[in-house]
């Protein structure tokens, strides 16, 4: 039986590439792809230094969409 983790001995997945891919099928059509990377990376890393990191990829997608909205 392969051995269980705990909670706080979970990999830490980079969610960055997730936020990209969602970004990227909802605005890719109308914003170049570039655009949409750099936006997602800008709004992921405003939240460096957040203590409470399990929502920091909501927060991301919601405030890169806002401005993809407006690039559109």
């Amino acid at each position: 039986m392969a051995p269980r983790h705990t909670p706080a001995e979970e990999p830490i997945r980079d969610p960055l590439p997730g936020l990209r891919d969602q970004l990227t099928d909802e605005f890719g059509s109308g914003v170049p792809v570039e655009l949409i990377d750099e936006v997602a990376q800008q709004e992921f890393h405003r939240f460096d230094e957040a203590r409470v990191r399990e929502f920091v990829p909501v927060f991301a997608w919601r405030r890169a969409r806002v401005r993809l909205r407006r690039a559109a």
